[in-house]
């Protein structure tokens, strides 16, 4: 029983979708209606600055955070911690208010991962970062430290914890679905952190 209120209440913190509370509250705007219409960071910095796609990951870390500290409290072990991330993700992806069109749950798996196993979500979180560089792109990192976690924590064990986590992997696969297809097309949109960073430092022009 436990797992069923894990998984619920981490569904109801999911909903809680800070792109949609920012661009209502703060820019009285609907992030769906511009961009790629998803309700989520890359979005929001994209169309509306990066300052509002730093707010938005924020956020969406902050309910998580505070949704795992409940659960840890309330309900103390991972597996439990696993069933509320997967909640989180499903109602972060596909929120009941918003009929199902939500986000991808990068920043809820992220913080997910480093709550879960900080040493083991650090390292696969450079991982993916590392990739972002070397692929200058969005779409398959995440998905690749999240699979790198999940094989990990499945050999690791628990073993249901680590099954959990291959199914949030599996929701945040779905979400992707379309992006990954323009990847293998080589369609997908190219994101340079390097050249962003040494461009913000001044030393290109």
């Amino acid at each position: 029983m436990t797992r069923v209120w894990s998984l619920l209440i981490g569904y109801a913190f999911g909903n809680l979708l800070f792109a949609m509370i920012i661009g209502k509250f703060l820019l009285h705007k609907n992030p769906t209606k511009y961009g790629s219409h998803n309700p989520g960071t890359a979005n929001m910095g994209a169309v509306f600055g990066k300052k509002w796609g730093i707010l938005t990951c924020l956020g969406d870390l902050a309910k998580t955070l505070i949704c795992l500290l409940i659960i840890h409290a309330v309900f103390p072990g991972q597996v439990n911690i696993a069933y509320a991330g997967l909640g989180l993700i499903l109602g972060h992806c596909f929120p009941i208010w918003m009929q199902g069109r939500g986000g991808k749950g990068v920043a809820v798996a992220a913080q997910l991962l480093v709550f879960y196993d900080w040493r083991a979500g650090f390292v696969c979180l450079l991982i993916g970062l590392l990739l972002v560089i070397l692929m200058k792109n969005l779409t398959v990192s995440p998905l690749v430290f999240v699979l790198i976690f999940s094989v990990y924590e499945t050999i690791k064990g628990p073993v249901e914890g680590g099954i959990v986590l291959l199914v949030c992997l599996a929701v945040m696969a779905y979400k992707f679905r379309y992006d990954i297809v323009d990847f293998v097309q080589g369609n997908g949109k190219r994101v340079d952190v390097l050249y962003s960073i040494k461009k913000k430092m001044g030393i290109l022009k």
